[in-house]
């Protein structure tokens, strides 16, 4: 184990033990400024102190897990670990996101109706379109010959498609992006903000949508029911701030960091671009090595786990991203390698909380690189450019400027 790093921040609880601290801010720590990568600043706290169970006095003070089986174990265990509070730091009037902030039974008479919509066969009906408009943002960035990855393509190309499934304004992206990053900010203000701006522009929708529904996911959930009874308004409130927030953060975040990767590989756009057969495995491998969200659960109760004394009410955040890089079950995890034999991945979480969305994801993410590595088979980063990051309970990055071509 490193040594103790001094802590600054809040007091430690007595019951914390010396070694189980870490010097550690998700949002902004050392850690990420000294390793200038936000998953090796993750794999470093893991190197220094060690794969389990850790406290960190900042942002109000909470646990942290980084081991994958450990991690599994917590996702299963609602009955220790609960979602229904799981900001970090504790936010004032903590908005509740339908199913997600939901322990069983309830959470699974939620999320029924919305794993119907998003069933593999259901999902592959959205193939063509989503090739579509794939091969379209793909061909504009070939004529130009660079681009910010991120501005052209991880953000309108999963966000715009989520958008149409919801029937939502096209034209406010760049707005709503705004909104998603105050909503994952440590800012109290900007939170309570973004939660507000989401959940009158949700309002506007489902009054819009109890008067003339539409084909969209919002009119379809309005004719629900839960338990043998209507759906109401501040349900309906509660799913789409959920799906607004899953919708329009994760798989973006995916594409930028697999495409951060991949235009510092030509070997690897090489082999993507000469197998396409490739690209599935490519996209596995993506979605273990650069884990995006790090969800919280609060303590149930007191329990020992993982070796740790967890007080009833502290927050325990599931750092699914160090998860994925443990080498006790992904061998040299560090290496980027679409042929590993161990896909299980916990990218998507595991247990009731599995995400909704994945088969989604999936389709989005290998849709994407088999029409890239199709069409661009040579790519790089921009050298006058500059990739911007943002770390918190979800990682990003946002920028990604790229040189296409030779």
């Amino acid at each position: 184990m490193a040594t103790q790093t001094p802590i600054t921040d809040a007091p430690i609880p007595s019951h914390i033990p010396a070694d189980r601290v870490v010097d550690y801010d998700l949002y902004q720590g050392q850690i990420y400024s000294e390793t200038g990568d936000l998953h090796e600043g993750l794999f470093r706290i893991a190197e220094d102190h060690g794969r389990g169970v850790f406290w960190t006095p900042h942002n109000g003070g909470h646990w942290f897990i980084n081991d994958c089986d450990l991690l599994r174990n917590a996702a299963r265990r609602t009955d220790l670990f609960s979602s229904t509070a799981m900001t970090i730091p504790p936010v004032p009037e903590e908005p509740k996101l339908i199913p997600l902030f939901l322990d069983p039974p309830d959470h699974g008479l939620f999320r029924a109706p919305l794993l119907k919509e998003f069933t593999p066969s259901r999902v592959l009906a959205m193939e063509s379109d989503i090739r579509a408009f794939a091969i379209e943002l793909i061909e504009e960035v070939r004529e130009q010959g660079k681009c910010d990855f991120v501005d052209a393509i991880a953000e309108p190309l999963p966000i715009i498609i989520f958008m149409r499934i919801m029937g939502m304004p096209l034209g406010r992206l760049h707005e709503f992006r705004c909104w998603i990053y105050d909503m994952l900010s440590s800012d109290d203000t900007r939170r309570l903000s973004a939660y507000a701006n989401i959940a009158g522009l949700m309002g506007e929708l489902i009054r819009e949508r109890q008067a003339a529904p539409r084909d969209d996911l919002i009119s379809r959930l309005l004719t629900v029911t839960i338990d043998g009874r209507p759906v109401t308004y501040d349900e309906m409130q509660a799913y789409c701030l959920l799906l607004f927030a899953a919708g329009l953060d994760t798989v973006a975040n995916a594409l930028a960091f697999g495409m951060n990767y991949v235009s510092r590989d030509p070997a690897l756009q090489v082999r993507l671009h000469e197998d396409p057969g490739l690209v599935s495995k490519a996209v596995e491998e993506i979605l273990r090595r650069f884990g995006v969200p790090m969800p919280a659960r609060t303590a149930t109760r007191d329990v020992e786990f993982g070796g740790a004394h967890i007080r009833k009410g502290e927050r325990v955040m599931l750092m699914i991203p160090a998860a994925n890089l443990d080498p006790k079950v992904f061998p040299d995890p560090w290496r980027f390698d679409p042929d590993r034999k161990n896909k299980t991945h916990v990218g998507f979480n595991v247990g009731p909380h599995r995400c909704i969305g994945l088969n989604l994801a999936r389709l989005e993410l290998n849709i994407f690189w088999e029409e890239w590595t199709r069409r661009i088979p040579h790519f790089r980063p921009d050298p006058d450019g500059k990739v911007e990051c943002r770390a918190g309970l979800t990682l990003a990055i946002q920028k990604l400027p790229l040189i296409v071509g030779a």
